[in-house]
């Protein structure tokens, strides 16, 4: 939702307490649970931005208000799901990012990397409660191709965790949005193939989530199943285009958390026009 307006009214006040109760509960379990958040961004009260908000106005920076809001709404949906790894995609910034954090439990911790991508200036981040391993890499110089196409993901960070005896390699990305004419197909394409090199000589569990900008069955996510990844339920969708549901925000696994995983999606309210999807994995 866009408005306007410089003042929350107090219909926009009660679209965003909506917001922080639009949730699906999920019963504690000693499963890993996952979970992608598209937050279409969240901001800082700073210029530049993308001068979108779900409940801010239209061309300028929120509010600080309106920012906190928000990042409440969504740290609200990672408690009450119980998250243990969570992606967080359309993140403008560490301090954007930070905000969310403020309002977690102090065993969940941030891994942010600055992105390179200028035209949006939005960013992706990770909070997760597990153990970190080493540092994070953001894919420079991690090239992948298609075609007569070569491209680095220039949104994305991978990082290794740890929960007892299990290791979780995990890339939450952004790929290269959807043009009307399809010109960034093959970039994207490419994209995915810099993903499946990084990830070819992992041990442990994989787990690719994020906004990947393609439904199961193009090139985009060929690309990713071919390699060894699993889409745990192609029947879902995240995403509403002129009445057409689609799946572009994904979560996709290894063999070894492939079975009795399930995959579900819910709504966000007015926090982001993409549904948030959840994966439970039996490790």
């Amino acid at each position: 939702m866009l408005l306007t307006s410089k003042k929350i009214s107090k219909k926009v006040y009660s679209t965003a307490i909506t917001a922080l109760f639009t949730l699906v509960i999920a019963a504690p379990s000693l499963a890993t649970t996952v979970l992608s958040i598209n937050t279409q961004p969240i901001l800082n009260p700073k210029t530049p931005h993308s001068g979108q908000v779900a409940l801010g106005a239209v061309g300028k920076a929120p509010s600080e208000k309106y920012i906190q809001l928000e990042a409440n709404a969504i740290a609200l949906h990672i408690t009450y799901n119980d998250a243990d790894i969570v992606g967080l995609i359309g993140v403008e910034g560490e301090n954007a990012a930070k905000k969310i954090l403020n309002y977690l439990p102090k065993e969940y911790q941030l891994i942010f990397k600055k992105g390179r991508d200028n035209f949006t200036a939005q960013d992706v981040a990770l909070i997760t409660r597990y153990q970190i391993i080493g540092e994070a890499n953001d894919f420079t110089g991690i090239e992948g191709y298609y075609k007569n196409t070569k491209s680095v993901p220039s949104k994305a960070l991978a990082i290794t965790l740890n929960n007892g005896s299990d290791t979780y390699n995990v890339v939450v990305a952004h790929l290269i949005t959807k043009r009307s004419n399809n010109d960034n197909h093959d970039k994207r394409a490419a994209q995915a193939d810099a993903i499946v090199k990084f990830m070819s000589d992992k041990q442990g569990h994989n787990i690719v989530m994020g906004y990947l900008n393609d439904a199961p069955g193009s090139t985009t996510l060929n690309t990713l199943v071919d390699s060894g990844l699993n889409i745990i339920d192609a029947n879902e969708y995240s995403f509403t285009n002129d009445g057409s549901k689609q799946l572009l925000d994904h979560i996709l696994v290894s063999d070894s958390l492939k079975e009795d995983a399930t995959f579900k999606s819910f709504g966000l309210g007015a926090i982001s026009e993409h549904r948030a999807v959840i994966a439970e994995l039996d490790d």
